[in-house]
């Protein structure tokens, strides 16, 4: 679609990245996660699928007609679809998880890839993921999905100071179906809302849970 650096593209470059991964390590990306992360960090409810003894557990997903005003069921993504392995496991997308395990991720990036002493990413990858490799030129042309933001490897990452905070530096990454997590690294906080409602995201709730998650860490 475009030659490569001349723009932001959302999801490709990580869907690439997942099938280069599970190449390198000889497995499936699931088990290459569930060794590297979600093992160490104690996520046991974090993967591609899950047993039907825990599908009751999975909310249902909502979205507002915007004809109607009717808030409506969707039927994207059911409960009952992740009882079975996907076909192709995504390394942009796809995975299940709860805010406990999500919690432990957010933690290991606060504590620079440490858990419990142990070192699971190192530093400099931290580093990587956590800082913005976009040039003001690509940020530009990425569209809503990053403004007004940069983007690290695999989240966005606020290259400069705006409404929501004084801080550059805050990272993290918004969900379609209604989700807001960030790491405010100058605050030391670690915010996360998950919700069942994508109105949550652009009906004012994400725009007041950033604000308020803030203001309680000043």
């Amino acid at each position: 679609m475009h030659q490569p650096g001349e723009r932001w593209q959302y999801n490709v470059g990580a869907l690439v990245l997942g099938v280069l991964l599970a190449r390198a390590a000889d497995a499936q990306l699931g088990e290459v996660l569930k060794a590297r992360l979600f093992e160490p960090l104690g996520m046991v409810d974090t993967g591609f699928w899950t047993t039907p003894a825990n599908i009751e557990r999975i909310p249902n997903h909502y979205m507002t007609d915007f004809g109607t005003g009717e808030l409506k069921l969707q039927p994207l993504s059911a409960p009952g679809e992740w009882a079975t392995p996907p076909v192709f496991p995504s390394g942009a997308g796809g995975l299940l998880s709860t805010a406990d395990d999500f919690l432990a991720f957010a933690r290991l990036l606060r504590n620079n890839g440490t858990h419990r002493g142990k070192r699971l990413l190192s530093a400099k990858a931290v580093a990587l993921l956590t800082t913005n490799h976009l040039t003001p030129h690509q940020i530009g042309t990425a569209g809503i999905l990053l403004d007004p933001k940069g983007w690290g490897y695999g989240m966005a990452v606020a290259t400069e100071p705006d409404e929501m905070s004084t801080f550059p530096g805050r990272y993290g990454w918004d969900g379609g179906y209604g989700t807001v997590w960030f790491n405010d690294p100058h605050r030391d906080l670690i915010a996360i809302a998950l919700t069942q409602t994508s109105d949550f995201l652009f009906n004012g709730g994400r725009a007041e849970f950033t604000t308020l998650a803030i203001q309680a860490a000043d």
